[in-house]
């Protein structure tokens, strides 16, 4: 890990605020939604209610024939959530090289009072909060492809899907210090969600349901105390949600995000080393459904270029 900026520093507000400004001022939209997907699945939801209330006007309630149709239905409509998918993948490069370039230069070695790392300690994820598929830590390029399917029965299940960049940094100092500052973060990926069809049980015992939120976290952790720790910010990047009832649903969104993640001050003792966690959540909650965040196929991924923080 290379790191930047360790001397003796005046505390010059001034200074600091201009340079974590400077840090947060390119943005990219955090979310893309696919204008093709939004129109076919509003059409899809026209069809199939005049469909049902022409079935129900020619044969009355036919339980079997009824349910034979929502099945039929939601093979197509899991055909468009497929092709929805695809089109997003094809479109990852091009966003990829897009989010490059809002990455900002920077110049070594930085201002005195800024500490800028270059690169994390170690990437993971956690017992069934998905998969790091490949990673790699590098100077300025720091990332992993990483995959989360999750899915629930007819009962209720949920849980978070967690990808963690773990840096470790020391206090040069013999004073303490206040950290501020953060990490930028770089998701390239795609979240989908889907909800079981329920056919004729819907108009009588309830449908299932599938919503995803993926957040952007960054979490101190005091090693001079383990039972120290702190979530300096915490963001939502994006979401998604369906409702099954009779011919099941289905929802998606394109994570199309470069942004620095200033976080609140964190206080460290002279010498005293944090582990500084930034982390990409995918809370979900399902009912006969299920949500998948894909940040491993094209050019999907997810990175931290770096780290910085002016210390006072």
């Amino acid at each position: 890990m290379d790191v930047y900026g360790q001397g003796n520093l005046e505390d010059d507000d001034r200074r600091r605020a201009e340079t974590l400004a400077e840090l947060s001022a390119e943005r990219a939209p955090s979310v893309l939604r696919d204008a093709d997907a939004l129109a076919d699945r509003a059409a899809a939801e026209r069809e199939v209610a005049d469909l049902a209330t022409r079935e129900l006007a020619a044969g009355g309630l036919d339980v079997e024939r009824l349910d034979a149709l929502a099945s039929d239905r939601s093979d197509a409509r899991r055909e468009r959530a497929v092709a929805a998918h695809r089109r997003a993948v094809e479109a990852s490069d091009g966003i990829a090289r897009r989010l490059a370039e809002l990455t900002p230069h920077l110049t070594f070695p930085a201002d005195p009072m800024n500490v800028i790392i270059d690169r994390v300690t170690f990437i993971r994820s956690f017992a069934d909060a998905g998969v790091v598929v490949d990673s790699e830590v590098a100077s300025l390029d720091s990332w992993a492809r990483y995959r989360m399917d999750s899915s629930a029965t007819a009962l209720t299940g949920g849980g978070t899907g967690r990808l963690s960049f773990f840096t470790l940094w020391r206090n040069p100092r013999t004073q303490p210090i206040v950290m501020n500052g953060g990490a930028r973060l770089v998701v390239n990926a795609h979240l989908a969600v889907d909800a079981e069809w329920n056919g004729v049980a819907a108009w009588f015992i309830g449908g299932s349901e599938a919503r995803a939120t993926v957040r952007a976290r960054t979490t101190m952790h005091a090693m001079w105390d383990s039972s120290i720790h702190a979530i300096v910010q915490d963001r939502v990047i994006a979401d998604a949600g369906a409702t099954g009832g009779f011919f099941g649903g289905d929802d998606s969104a394109s994570l199309a995000f470069n942004e620095f993640l200033q976080g609140s001050g964190f206080a460290v003792p002279a010498q005293a080393s944090v582990l500084i966690e930034v982390e990409l959540l995918t809370e979900w909650v399902a009912t006969s459904g299920s949500v998948r965040l894909d940040a491993e196929s094209g050019a999907f991924r997810v990175s931290v270029p770096h780290l910085v923080f002016t210390i006072a």
